[in-house]
């Protein structure tokens, strides 16, 4: 086992890791606005209390191999996000606020109130 570094109250800004591993580690109060993360493992990782405002994810997905393992969201705040490109295959979707939300141009509440007028 590694011996583990602890660091508290440091300013590290502009510093690189490359092929390092940092699995079980711990970040809490910590500061990482405009840093760049790529090729990243985060498989069973819990992350909460972020603020992502204007951060680009992208080429994000649930594992290479097979299978797969979901991710979940809770408690989210997507409001205007923008999701382009994406595969949404098998995603479900509950007690989710859905005003203004549209899908290739088209109210998602709107296609809802149709589908419940014709399923009735």
């Amino acid at each position: 086992m590694a011996d583990p570094i602890k660091i508290a109250n440091h300013n590290i800004s502009h510093s690189s890791f490359k092929s390092v591993n940092l699995s079980e580690s711990e970040f809490n109060d910590v500061n990482l606005s405009n840093s760049t993360f790529f090729n990243i493992n985060l498989r069973g990782a819990k992350i909460g209390a972020i603020d992502f405002g204007g951060a680009e994810f992208s080429c994000m997905n649930t594992g290479e191999d097979k299978p797969r393992i979901p991710a979940n969201f809770k408690n989210m705040e997507f409001d205007n996000c923008k999701f382009q490109n994406c595969s949404f295959a098998g995603v479900t979707i509950n007690d989710a606020i859905l005003d203004d939300m549209t899908i290739n141009g088209i109210s998602v509440i709107e296609m809802i109130k149709i589908y419940k007028q014709r399923h009735q």
